[in-house]
């Protein structure tokens, strides 16, 4: 064989060789790849981790809030109960009055008109803070609200079971029970009918 044929020919001059692909040049597109898939794991795993912050940070917030709450509605039922017992303190005040004014009858009346004029004023206060009094005579006896402690005979079949004197005021501090009345309530027993006798 002969040294032409064994060796190629040289290019002809004035053409480039053709273009042999680098080795080392090949894996770039796989490792691009690997690149975006990369990427795109970490976004992901951000995002799962960002979720969780705001989860954890809403329960949190939500704890929160709950515990707010319930501290306000103690630190209200606290201030309701010190309310309360204030204004029962001022109704034995009122008590007293009452009781001073009902023995006073003998007394000058400008001791009566001042006895009367400071327990209007205390009446007043009181009811400003949410104190009423509970009407209840000439009504029908109501047990959530007053306290049957005896009983008056009455006449009128009208009457029976119904208020005819109280003997201690009953009260409501907004709209709650504070003291519940004492009272007398009619009783109306009918007389026993007679049967004639019978004719002889």
């Amino acid at each position: 064989m002969s040294e032409s044929e064994d060796d190629p020919a040289p290019p002809p001059r004035g053409q480039d060789a053709p273009e042999v692909a680098d080795p080392e040049v090949l894996p770039a597109v796989p490792a691009a790849e690997d690149e975006s898939v990369a990427y795109q794991q970490r976004a992901r795993l951000a995002e799962d981790r960002l979720a969780e912050v705001l989860n954890a940070y809403r329960e949190f917030r939500q704890e929160t809030e709950a515990y707010r709450e319930r501290l306000t509605r103690q630190f209200q039922r606290k201030y309701e109960q010190r309310h309360e017992a204030l204004l029962l303190k001022f109704i034995d005040v009122l008590d007293n009055f009452d009781r001073a004014l009902e023995a006073s009858q003998t007394a000058g009346d400008s001791l009566v008109e001042g006895l009367i004029l400071v327990r209007t004023q205390l009446l007043t206060m009181l009811q400003d803070e949410g104190l009423e009094r509970i009407p209840v005579v000439g009504l029908p006896f109501d047990p959530h609200v007053s306290e049957a402690v005896t009983t008056v005979p009455v006449d009128d079949p009208d009457q029976h079971h119904v208020v005819m004197q109280e003997m201690l005021r009953g009260y409501r501090i907004k709209g709650k029970i504070a003291r519940a009345s004492r009272v007398a309530i009619g009783e109306y027993t009918a007389e026993p009918v007679v049967e004639a006798p019978p004719p002889p």
